[in-house]
């Protein structure tokens, strides 16, 4: 009996040690920071253009958890045709706002999968910045505004971006809840498939 015992709880260690080598061994792989192609993020009103590229930096294996530390960043772009009657401006023109976006988490491989990670986001730890000196107006403002008159314009941009990029790359960081099919090529380049597309990714 106590033989019997013996081999169980030797078999049980094995089998724990191998998974966690397994573990160690898929997070390994794809530890560290890694940045997707620049995308066009939808629901911005009134843009021309709109732009995020995406970095998602998987932590190292937390041993004492099932889960593992994640961050989502991304720099967004966004260009902006304004009509002359806004702002008291008495000509057409366009503002650029460049932003920072982040979003933490938790990621885990899915059962019996090592190509496939389930990612959970931390609502509460979203952040918007958008630099006043990331701002840019048309030139012919540039030479035509008095400077308060420009840094009330720069103020009432960031405000108004903010919550619109907030809730576009809300969005766009929620596609990345579920990454499946990943593959690791040359140690530098990652492809999967997020939000049913196709994704290259480039180790930083």
């Amino acid at each position: 009996m106590k033989y019997l015992t013996s081999s169980f709880l030797l078999a049980i260690g094995i089998l724990i040690s191998v998974s966690v080598a397994v573990s160690c061994s898929r997070n390994e792989k794809i530890a560290g920071a890694w940045t997707a192609p620049p995308v066009r993020l939808d629901g911005v009103p009134d843009a021309a253009d709109a732009l995020a590229t995406v970095t998602v930096d998987f932590g190292v294996q937390d041993k004492a958890n099932a889960t593992h530390p994640l961050n989502l960043s991304a720099l967004i772009d966004v260009t902006q045709p304004v009509e002359a009657v806004q702002g008291g401006i008495d000509m057409p023109y366009e503002v650029s706002v460049a932003a920072t976006a982040s979003i933490s988490g938790r990621y885990t491989f899915e059962k019996g999968e090592d190509d496939d990670v389930v990612v959970t986001l931390d609502p509460s730890s979203m952040k918007v910045d958008i630099d006043p000196a990331g701002v840019t107006f048309s030139q012919n403002v540039l030479t035509g505004l008095q400077q308060p008159r420009l840094d009330s314009l720069t103020e009432a941009t960031v405000s108004k971006w903010r919550v619109e990029i907030a809730r576009a790359v809300r969005s766009e960081f929620y596609k990345y809840t579920s990454i499946s099919d990943i593959k690791i090529h040359h140690a530098d380049m990652m492809t999967c498939e997020i939000s049913d597309r196709d994704y290259t990714l480039r180790r930083n």
